[in-house]
C-alpha cells in the first residue's frame, strides 16, 4: 500500500464506541445474571434463616433437651414470621450422640428460571 491509499483507511480513533447490537448483547447478557440472581438470592436467605436458627439452638444446648416436633416448631414460628411458607418441615432431622445434639437440613428448592429452565437448589448442612 502506498501513502496515499493508508490515508483513505479510516484511523483507530474515528472507530470509537460500540455498536447496536453490541449493546443489545450486552443488555441481554446483564439482565439474564440480574434476572437469575433475583430468583436465586431468596433460595440462600432462607437457607441461612433456617440454618441461623438451628445453629443457635446446637450452639447454647437448648437442642440437647428439644424432640425434633419442638425444634421444627421453633423453626417453623420463625419462618412464619419471616413470611417463608414453602418449607418442607420433614427436611430437618436431629439425632443425639454423647449428650450433643446433630442437627441435619437436607432439602432441594427447584425455581422457574424462564419458560421450561428450571434452577435447582440443594442444601444439605450438618450443625454439630
Amino acid at each position: 500500500m502506498n501513502k496515499l491509499e493508508l490515508n483513505n483507511l479510516p484511523s483507530l480513533q474515528s472507530q470509537r464506541g460500540a455498536s447496536k447490537f453490541g449493546l443489545l448483547m450486552l443488555f441481554l447478557l446483564i439482565s439474564g445474571f440480574l434476572t437469575a440472581g433475583l430468583k436465586v438470592a431468596p433460595l440462600y436467605v432462607d437457607h441461612n434463616l433456617i440454618t441461623g436458627i438451628c445453629e443457635e439452638l446446637v450452639d447454647n444446648g437448648e437442642a440437647v433437651n428439644m424432640t425434633i416436633t419442638d425444634v421444627r416448631n421453633r423453626v417453623s414460628n420463625t419462618l412464619r414470621i419471616n413470611n417463608v411458607t414453602d418449607f418442607d418441615l420433614n427436611a430437618i432431622t436431629m439425632r443425639k450422640e454423647n449428650n450433643r445434639a446433630i442437627i441435619t437440613i437436607d432439602y432441594e428448592r427447584r425455581v422457574e428460571l424462564v419458560a421450561n429452565l428450571d434452577i435447582v437448589a440443594k442444601f444439605n448442612t450438618v450443625l454439630q
